[in-house]
């Protein structure tokens, strides 16, 4: 067995908070997108902050011409009932939230919704039950489970997610976790979980800094291999000078 995923997350397409800042978002979708359609990927996985209203529209008509298909979380800065009438991929769980899985031979992929800000009483009840397998997990969330300081946390943190962290804590199997919101790389590890948050599309944050400190002059998506019992990942960046791969 063997899968290739492509990680997209933060694409920000017409926020003002982008734009103001110089960035360019759908330049560097339209990269992005370019890029991996020369590749051989089985998936495509968008982990929220995707667009604004008006441009909902533009983004799943880029993205109805990937395949073999792609599927999307929801970040806070999306709107379930403006971003559901385009998205076709998959059934919710809920009418007013957007998550479910699938699994294949050897995993299961949880896709979760975090845009208020907190899972709510009866996502967590569907992650509970989820997590009864044999089969290890994939997270795709936007809101990192694992978190840390930054001026991004500070400001739109993800209120309950040491609840979440210890529900996931109760599989019987490694649960890894891709996610974004942040802005910036990281990979971090809490007992069973494994996290990598992905760089976003639009524009970086500075690490390890209590303000919001941009740089417009990055972006990047995820690599991730799955072998029956490995998971390998790395990061893609540097479009414009023809593609260099770095490992984070």
């Amino acid at each position: 067995m063997s899968k290739i995923i492509a990680h997209i997350t933060d694409t920000h397409l017409g926020d003002p908070s982008a734009l103001d800042r110089g960035a360019n978002p759908k330049k560097n979708l339209k990269a992005v997108l370019e890029n991996i359609a020369l590749d051989k990927f089985d998936d495509l996985v968008i982990t929220g902050d995707l667009a604004v209203k008006e441009d909902l529209e533009w983004l799943f008509t880029k993205l109805e011409d990937y395949k073999p298909g792609f599927k999307i979380t929801l970040g806070n800065h999306d709107v379930f009932k403006d971003v559901i009438p385009y998205y076709h991929g998959t059934r919710s769980q809920s009418e007013t939230e957007l998550y479910y899985t699938h699994e294949d031979e050897f995993y299961k992929y949880i896709y979760m919704d975090s845009s208020s800000g907190e899972i709510s009483e009866a996502q967590m009840a569907w992650l509970t039950s989820e997590i009864n397998t044999l089969k290890k997990i994939i997270v795709f969330i936007h809101h990192p489970i694992l978190g840390f300081p930054t001026g991004v946390d500070t400001a739109y943190p993800l209120k309950n997610r040491d609840m979440i962290n210890e529900i996931l804590q109760e599989s019987r199997q490694p649960v890894t976790v891709f996610c974004g919101h942040y802005h910036m790389p990281d990979k971090r590890i809490d007992r069973k979980i494994t996290q990598y948050i992905t760089p976003s599309v639009a524009f970086q944050v500075k690490k390890n800094s209590p303000t919001i400190e941009v740089n417009v002059n990055s972006f990047a998506y995820r690599i991730i291999t799955l072998e029956e019992n490995s998971i390998k990942t790395s990061l893609v960046t540097n479009f414009y000078d023809r593609f260099t791969k770095k490992s984070g």
